[in-house]
């Protein structure tokens, strides 16, 4: 494989029809902080990743993504970032239940 080649795993979960793509492996490294400032890193740094997930032929204009991140409070489970094809989300609430869920199934 390239050394160029991003190798990203991703789980689709659906809510009441709205699709939430939910990458649990192989997203981009936003270092350290807060989840805000991973936020506005990710929005700077990986609109190669949202274009690529997102946009068409792979997905299209209703899908909201979702990148799993290192949980920044210990009593959580896991951090999250939502995007969908314009930008960066503050949340999603069809996106929050369709993480809980992939969650569930990766058992965490």
């Amino acid at each position: 494989m390239p050394k160029d080649v991003n190798k990203i795993r991703v789980i689709d979960s659906h809510t009441a029809g709205e699709p939430t793509r939910v990458v649990v492996e192989g997203g981009p490294d936003l270092g350290v902080g807060n989840m805000a400032e991973l936020r506005d890193r990710f929005e700077e740094k990986a609109h190669w990743l949202r274009t690529a997930l997102l946009s068409e032929p792979r997905g299209f204009e209703a899908m909201v993504g979702a990148l799993l991140c290192k949980p920044t409070d210990p009593k959580s489970v896991a951090g999250v970032i939502f995007f969908n094809n314009s930008g960066v989300l503050k949340g999603c609430i069809h996106g929050t239940m369709g993480l809980i869920k992939t969650l569930e199934f990766m058992g965490r």
